[in-house]
């Protein structure tokens, strides 16, 4: 007797319903493994750290924390045809398919099962980049299979941009090398923008065999690579036959180029304070105020420069906007590659000694103030303040100068003066209100008048800054190098408009150095500055749009023996200016220096003060004021002094006519006729007389 079956009937309700639930746990069990798995991402947030100019243009970059050239890099960065080129020959169906293609998937499995080996992975780009981001040696179904859920997570999480962004930022294509834009700057020495449709094709062949393509080492096998692809756009009526015959003429690369290595003391910095070194996606691009081009010709203007110097010396170079302060150029130091001493150290944010550089923030102090004004008489002297003797760098004196002239010749007497005048702590109170902070300011009371002759310690960032004021509108300007920065200062007050006026209108007409393109070189305000043994040598200046610093020196601060601001310094500002693209050049109006000093103050014809409790005051005992003089033609006169200091000069009508220490000179008027007569003594003090001089045998003839 047979066994019966015996089944239990299931409604069909009860059965819809047990289908739902299976699914239902089967897409929940899904959705778990998918949160609980997702696609590593760490390759594509192991970026290259990379620094941008103000427009987006490369100026350098480093590999990347695993070693790698890996620079970030989006559809719209990437030239159009390299796009067509990549989904024509790897996905056509890219904007189609959920992640995989499974008809391409069909074709390869039977292509492969008739040619008894793979010929086709039928990868779509999804899995590709799936992949890539968690690459495997083994080519098996199960590998296959992985591919797929990996991309399908992939279609999930990003749009099919973001997927193309991530295969450009991955796709390898030779040694260290992965991502178009690595690719094509070490290949072509580009970007990605503006490719040509060889090039595109290259770049579509290499990731399938990076190794074996490498254009460097293999250029057969990546030009024949190359063909293959620009045969597969002529069969899918990309390309016009004779527009891949062209493409094909073109030569492949056969070295691999640098990649741009531009201003590295700053991208160095950068990078550490955003933590871009780590590789986080977001801070790896780290973009700056600076301007590619004037950066790139500085550098090289730098470099020549020094080329005349033995290798101890170095230089440092920085370019700002006089009305923002965004930092356009900075040049830390040259040869960083070199022997050249300091070449790794960013000397603009070194702490030098400015020498004279600083003098124009005292006289414009001064003007401020109402001490002085740019037609006013100053004291070029061996006058001794509080202990404090300054000698001039050519160790001359003039005895008395006014201060425009005292500035534009850099004298150290007159800028003492004016500082002693001012006070040292009230200039360097109102140095750091505009954001000037000497190094070795010390304590409360600490600076004294070396001040205006160098005797702090300030940055090339600190001159560069001061200098904006006189540029614009007396307000300092701090230095910004990002956007971010930039959008966060403000102009800090230093001095009113007049005051930077009158300091622009005195260095614009500064002694320049005799130089061979002096004719193609623009006249701009600076000033120069050397310090002690001559360890620094600066040039500071502006025009309408920019201030530009120079400095040279040794890196470890040992005297040079020879470097000079005007010489060295000076040459380099001037050409560097002459490189600028600039169409605010400043003007100085004609005769305005002549205007500025016809409009002195009676009350600030003399620098008050000097002359107090001067215990042996100058006079001219003869002739006095006023006096008529009787002389034959040709008779000499005699002129006696009371008091004042050795030596003393004669001036007749301005004229410098006679010098000598003693207190009596000789004079021998040209005729008869009103003169003036002025005696300068060494302590720059000044006794006048206005005198007739009279014909004597006239006089005679007159009293017959």
């Amino acid at each position: 007797m047979g066994l019966k079956r015996f089944s239990i009937p299931v409604p069909a309700a009860a059965r819809a319903w047990l289908t739902v639930a299976v699914g239902g746990l089967f897409l929940f069990a899904i959705a778990v493994a998918d949160r609980a798995l997702p696609p590593p991402l760490t390759r594509a947030l192991d970026l290259s750290p990379t620094l941008l100019d103000v427009d987006g243009k490369l100026l350098h970059a480093g590999t990347s924390p695993a070693g790698y050239w890996r620079l970030p890099a989006r559809v719209s960065d990437v030239d159009p045809r390299y796009l067509r080129a990549l989904l024509a020959f790897e996905d056509r169906r890219f904007y189609a398919h959920g992640g995989a293609d499974y008809r391409g998937l069909a074709r390869a499995v039977v292509t492969s099962a008739l040619a008894g080996r793979i010929v086709s992975g039928g990868s779509t780009l999804s899995m590709q980049t799936a992949r890539l981001l968690e690459p495997r040696r083994d080519r098996t179904a199960q590998a296959k299979v992985l591919e797929i859920l990996r991309a399908w997570q992939l279609e999930r999480r990003f749009n099919k941009h973001e997927i193309l962004d991530l295969y450009l930022l991955t796709a390898p294509f030779g040694g260290n090398i992965d991502g178009v834009a690595a690719a094509t700057r070490l290949y072509f020495g580009k970007a990605p923008a503006e490719l040509t449709w060889a090039e595109s094709a290259l770049l579509v062949a290499l990731p399938q065999n990076p190794a074996g393509r490498r254009p460097d080492r293999f250029p057969q096998q990546a030009e024949a690579a190359r063909n293959r692809v620009l045969d597969v756009l002529v069969a899918r009526d990309i390309l016009s036959h004779e527009e891949a015959e062209r493409a094909k003429r073109e030569p492949v690369p056969t070295r691999r180029l640098s990649m741009p290595f531009y201003a590295p003391t700053l991208a160095e910095r950068l990078w550490e304070d955003s933590g871009s070194e780590g590789g986080f996606r977001d801070d790896a691009t780290v973009q700056t105020t600076l301007h590619a081009d004037t950066q790139i010709a500085l550098e090289a203007l730098l470099t020549a420069a020094l080329d005349r110097y033995a290798g101890t010396i170095n230089g440092a170079m920085l370019v700002i906007d006089a009305d923002t302060g965004a930092v356009r150029a900075r040049v830390g130091s040259s040869g960083y590659f070199e022997e050249r001493a300091g070449a790794r150290l960013d000397l603009t944010r070194a702490p030098r000694s400015p020498g004279s550089a600083l003098k124009p923030a005292i006289y414009a102090l001064a003007f401020e103030a109402g001490l002085a004004h740019p037609a006013t008489w100053l004291p070029d002297d061996q006058r001794n303040f509080k202990g404090y003797q300054p000698e001039n760098f050519s160790r001359s004196r003039q005895g008395r100068v006014q201060a425009y002239a005292a500035l534009q010749q850099s004298l150290n007497p007159p800028a003492v003066a004016l500082l002693q005048a001012v006070g040292p702590e009230r200039a360097l109170e109102a140095l750091n209100r505009a954001g000037i902070h000497p190094a070795n300011q010390g304590a409360p009371g600490s600076v004294g008048l070396s001040l205006a002759l160098g005797g702090v310690s300030l940055r090339m960032e600190d001159l560069a800054a001061l200098f904006t004021a006189f540029a614009t509108d007396g307000a300092v300007r701090p230095l910004c190098e990002t956007p971010a920065q930039c959008s966060a200062t403000r102009p800090k007050p230093f001095i009113g408009p007049r005051s930077a006026a009158q300091v622009t209108a005195i260095l614009a007409e500064s002694p320049r150095p005799l130089l061979p393109d002096a004719e193609d070189l623009p006249r701009v305000p600076f000033k120069t500055g050397t310090s002690a043994r001559h360890r620094d040598a600066w040039a500071i200046g502006y025009d309408g749009q920019h201030v530009i610093a120079v400095w040279l020196g040794r890196a470890d601060n040992q005297p040079t023996g020879s470097l000079v601001g005007l010489a060295d310094a000076v040459p380099v500002l001037l050409r560097a200016f002459a490189g600028l693209d600039n169409t605010r050049r400043l003007r100085q109006p004609e005769g305005r220096m002549r205007e500025i000093l016809a409009g002195r103050p009676a009350a600030l014809s003399h620098l008050a003060g000097l002359d107090a409790d001067d215990p042996d005051p100058l006079s001219l005992v003869f002739p006095t004021d006023e006096a008529a003089i009787p002389l034959a033609e040709g008779q000499p006169l005699a002129l006696r002094l009371s008091g004042g200091q050795r030596p003393f000069r004669l001036f007749v009508d301005g004229l410098p006519l006679a010098h000598s220490i003693s207190r009596q000179l000789t004079w021998r008027p040209a005729g008869p006729g009103f003169y003036t007569l002025s005696v300068v003594d060494g302590a720059g003090r000044t006794v006048e007389a206005r005198v007739e001089i009279m014909d004597t045998f006239a006089n005679l003839a007159a009293l017959r």
